[in-house]
């Protein structure tokens, strides 16, 4: 025993004596349970041969197991002189547990403990660790190809031989990036395939088998984009990369996904060959799993790549559906992708008159997500699309107001769009009617256009502003409200119809929620009262101290002081009636309530507006001399003083009873206008104060 130590120690490093040294005893305890298991299979009748299951007869092979090569052997790789290739569909026997010192030597790649195991004549073929893996899956995942290679000529049954995650060692190399034992792999297979008859040959096919997931290795090089193993692969097998996993995701799918066009050729290439009965094969029938790949070439942005490759070898994929029923140009339709539609309709035109799943056509679906652009190209493209329907009779405007907010005012825009706005769909409702259901104020200016539109009526017998008054809620809700306005000042604006009011009275909210914003405006009443009390006794220029004006104010004389003072007063004396005005709203009575907050909202309005218009006439006062910070001052109050209007107007306009559309109107459309341009304001104010959007 002590020289079988020694002579096991000089073989192995010095890094890992006292390791190596103990590994004969776990080779004899290995060995005195594979005797057990002989002994066993022994009792059972149960024989462990190297034998073949198929028709080819190996007898003739040599007593050694190694299959003389036969022909040219200099084209054939070095390591496989020595395959065993009886032993590839060997019969495996129960699985021996490899220890912690054989786990690690081989994961080391260290080839003395493969002689070690042979010499002993330990199962190398059964050893499996406590994960599943043979030790051609440990050498594989170290990458090292010399141990592998002596592996898989001794035992090549190991390369069809799955761990407990169901992969192989092609698997593991692939996972790995492994480009050298991937292709060692490959020339094994093509090998021993040219080797074996008709049956074996088939069974020899490493490149389709799944792991538990359902992923090939061609599955596991796309996705570590090891793209050099993949077109290894799927040169090595053609029918690989058209297999799906459990997900119902190809080789080809994720190809496409990646954007990698020269694989996406590669694959697609294969297709162009012949069968054995002389047909072409057809790609779609080829593909197994998720079969629009237009869509995804579309999703990753491959648009002058990936898809042109697509659409060149199978045309017909551009009509697939997504797992949502869409066709390709109506995926790109929806995703704004306007490029794709540009590609797409200058192959054929024929795809706009496709539908999806759901009854729409592309130009639906591209005036449903807002795409203005592509409704337009389309338009362009196919003017005859604008009459096509979906399963309930509407038509891209019908659309376009039901879910956009600019293309309908768009479409109205545009030559001979005018009689869309007059076409009913299956409940005999028009894009107006559309529009006030779903309270799109922004579509309303350009559909009320003529007396004929608002007197068509749909099969509940309501017009469009028999709507507008019956839906609109009898509480507060800011955009019912302004909808209504809008809709009943066009309509007078345009002499189309007689309009009293732009409003409705509003019944009071929950009494606990009204409480509260009762309770709001009081405060806000209190602090305006405060400090404009505070400011009629700190003016500015300060107090004459001396005689014969002792304690009156120096710039009295001062027109701008005047003016603060006037406006300073007025906030004051409104807050404080707002005040008086809401301490009746506390007594509960709804009816007082709702009469307060009609006087109060406007009394408090008007005294916002007097507090920032004083303090600019105050300072005015005191550097009015510095011209140039003089127009800084005034430039910037006339932007606030305008923002307050146009926020806090609305606000309290369309709480009240009765609005006239003469007076009020005016100011409710303009701010309607001019909304985008204090939005787009506040949004730049964000980023440049706070550093966000």
């Amino acid at each position: 025993m002590d020289e079988l130590i020694v002579s096991i120690s000089s073989t192995f490093s010095k890094t890992s004596c006292i390791t190596d040294l103990l590994l004969p005893l776990e080779l004899d305890r290995i060995e005195a349970q594979r005797s057990t298991d002989a002994s066993h299979d022994q009792q059972n009748r149960t024989y462990l041969p190297m034998n073949i299951h198929g028709s080819q007869d190996f007898s003739q092979s040599g007593g050694d197991g190694v299959t003389p090569l036969t022909g040219d052997t200099e084209s054939v790789p070095e390591f496989l002189t020595n395959l065993r290739l009886s032993d590839i569909f060997a019969i495996r026997g129960k699985d021996v547990r490899m220890t912690p010192l054989i786990f690690s030597q081989i994961s080391y790649g260290k080839k003395a403990c493969l002689d070690l195991l042979r010499s002993r004549e330990i199962p190398v073929a059964r050893l499996k660790s406590d994960t599943g893996d043979s030790i051609l899956h440990l050498a594989v995942k170290w990458g090292h190809i010399e141990l592998v290679k002596e592996i898989v000529c001794e035992c090549p049954c190991l390369l069809l031989e799955p761990n407990s995650s169901g992969q192989t060692p092609l698997h593991v190399a692939a996972h790995g990036g492994h480009t050298a034992i991937v292709e060692a792999f490959v020339a094994l297979v093509t090998f021993a395939s040219a080797k074996l008859g008709n049956e074996e040959s088939e069974r020899m096919n490493p490149y389709v088998l799944k792991d538990e997931d359902g992923n090939t290795a061609l599955h596991l090089a796309i996705e570590g984009l090891y793209l050099e193993i993949a077109r290894c692969l799927v040169k090595a097998n053609w029918d690989a990369p058209f297999l799906g996993n459990n997900k119902g995701i190809s080789s080809l799918y994720m190809a496409v996904e990646a954007g990698e066009v020269s694989l996406v050729k590669a694959i697609l290439k294969t297709t162009d060959d012949e069968d054995l009965e002389g047909t072409k094969s057809n790609l779609e029938s080829k593909i197994q799993g998720y079969k629009y790949l237009a869509h995804v070439a579309l999703q990753a942005g491959s648009i002058a790549g990936v898809l042109d490759v697509i659409l060149d070898e199978c045309p017909t994929l551009v009509n697939e559906r997504d797992q949502k029923g869409r066709t390709c140009l109506s995926f790109a339709a929806s995703s704004g992708n306007y490029q794709g539609v540009c590609k797409l309709l200058a192959r054929s035109t024929m795809s706009v008159y496709i539908r999806n799943d759901d009854g729409s056509y592309p130009i639906h679906t591209a005036a449903e997500y807002s795409q203005w652009t592509s409704v337009r190209y389309i338009l362009d493209r196919c003017p005859d699309s604008k009459h096509l329907l979906n399963k309930h009779g509407q038509n891209v405007l019908h659309i376009g107001v039901k879910h956009g907010k600019y293309v309908s005012t768009l479409l109205m825009q545009i030559k001979d769009m005018e009689h869309l706005g007059v076409e009913q769909d299956v409940d005999g409702n028009t894009p107006l009617h559309l529009a006030v259901m779903n309270w799109n104020y922004d579509s309303i200016p350009s559909l009320v256009n003529s007396r004929k539109i608002l007197r068509l009526r749909n099969k509940r017998g309501l017009r469009a502003r028999d709507i507008i008054e019956l839906e609109v809620k009898p509480n507060y809700i800011f955009e019912e409200r302004w909808t209504m306005a809008l809709f009943l000042y066009i309509c007078h604006l345009r002499g189309f119809e007689s309009v009293k009011s732009l409003t409705k009275p509003a019944e009071p909210l929950d009494p606990k929620n009204n409480r509260d914003y009762v309770n709001t405006l009081l405060l806000v009443a209190a602090l305006v009262a405060t400090m404009t009390f505070a400011a009629g006794f700190t003016l500015p220029g300060g107090f004459n101290s001396s005689a014969p004006h002792l304690g009156r104010a120096t710039l009295a004389t001062k027109p701008t002081l005047s003016i603060f003072l006037l406006l300073d007063i007025l906030a004051m004396q409104s807050s404080l009636a707002t005040i008086g005005t809401l301490i009746w709203a506390q007594l509960g009575d709804p009816v007082l309530i709702r009469s307060s907050l009609h006087v109060a909202l406007p009394l408090l309005l008007f005294a916002l507006l007097c507090m920032p218009m004083a303090f600019l006439f105050g300072v005015v006062t005191a550097v009015g001399h510095v011209k140039w910070l003089l127009v800084i001052i005034c430039f910037i109050s006339l932007i606030f003083f305008f923002w307050a209007i146009f926020v806090l107007g609305p606000h309290v306009m369309l709480q009240r009873p009765y609005i006239s559309p003469k007076n009020t109107g005016f100011f409710l459309v303009t701010f309607m206008q001019y909304k985008e341009i204090f939005e787009f304001i506040a949004i730049w104010i964000n980023i440049l104060f706070c550093g966000c959007y």
